[in-house]
């Protein structure tokens, strides 16, 4: 029979404050579905193939951006691109964009669930909304992906305690007072890498960049809505990718919280179906904010398109 079924990612930094989380979620589902806080991925694999076969409709994800890329490239490999159930988002980490895109008018993931699962019981039409997924090397799926600066950056934001909003901005000013200085600190962050990228077939301009990002979401946290290009049209997802100095990155960060074009010769802005990227050297990179292995070739393909529940 239809129900929720509900992933709690206990290692998130949202849910590791909370460790009552379990229990208050499990009230609120009650028969109407099933709450389980995953182990590991095969745990997590495990739980989902059993939501699959009770014929739940909703699968509601507790962790940040990257607990739901885990949980949903599985979701997919479940129960198929065609046939995939609504996916509630709910924030539990220390990344969450994908809710703020989303517009999630309710922050608080019990405030959500809650009002989701009083929907459901009544019979009302959830409110959804709808987005692109980007297939990353043929076996993940992600809404924004990258490498050089976004990986530099976020190793940088783990290394340090309590990662959130508060750390982040502090980083930026490190940053930005870095680059005013010329200490290394900027210069360990936006530090080139050499590939040669191509988008829809054509050769990007440049071989020597410090950052490479394309993304399926407007928001890549703390405000900043670089991607403005990102849900312009369906099955394309935003590009940007170039050899672009600190100093001009750090001057059109206000054109960035804005939603504007960056008007930067040295950043390639656009629109992809498919994205090819062959490194020079092995290169990490990140998905949803999960720093990943270094590979030598990184190609971005159209997912399929999934309905969100947003509020």
């Amino acid at each position: 029979m239809p129900g929720i079924g509900v992933i709690i990612n206990p290692h998130a930094s949202g849910n590791r404050r909370r460790p009552r989380r379990l229990e208050r979620f499990t009230s609120m589902v009650g028969e109407d579905g099933e709450v389980v806080a995953t182990r590991d991925l095969d745990d997590l694999d495990d739980s989902l193939r059993r939501f699959r076969e009770k014929g739940f409709d909703i699968v509601a994800v507790c962790g940040g951006d990257g607990s739901f890329y885990h949980a949903v490239s599985r979701v997919i490999k479940v129960w198929g691109e065609e046939n995939m159930p609504l996916l509630l988002p709910l924030r539990g980490g220390t990344i969450n964009n994908l809710a703020r895109t989303l517009g999630a008018r309710r922050k608080r993931p019990e405030s959500m669930l809650a009002h989701v699962v009083k929907d459901y019981r009544q019979g009302r039409t959830h409110e959804t909304t709808e987005r692109d997924l980007i297939l990353v090397n043929g076996e993940h799926y992600g809404y924004i992906i990258g490498a050089g600066l976004i990986v530099n950056f976020l190793r940088l934001y783990y290394s340090g305690k309590n990662p959130g909003p508060v750390r982040a901005f502090y980083l930026l000013a490190r940053l930005g007072v870095s680059n005013i200085f010329k200490t290394s600190l900027i210069g360990s962050v936006v530090k080139p890498f050499h590939a040669d990228v191509f988008c829809d077939g054509e050769r990007v301009p440049f071989r020597s960049f410090t950052m490479l990002l394309a993304s399926s979401v407007a928001h890549i946290g703390l405000g900043v809505r670089p991607f403005y290009l990102s849900a312009r049209k369906a099955g394309w997802y935003h590009v940007l990718a170039g050899p672009s100095t600190p100093g001009q990155l750090l001057g059109r960060l206000w054109r960035f919280f804005r939603g504007y074009p960056a008007n930067l010769d040295t950043l390639y802005d656009n629109m992809a179906r498919e994205l090819v990227v062959e490194f020079s050297e092995p290169q990490s990179f990140t998905i949803n904010g999960d720093v990943l292995d270094p590979v030598k070739t990184l190609r971005l393909e159209p997912g399929p398109r999934v309905s969100f529940v947003a509020g």
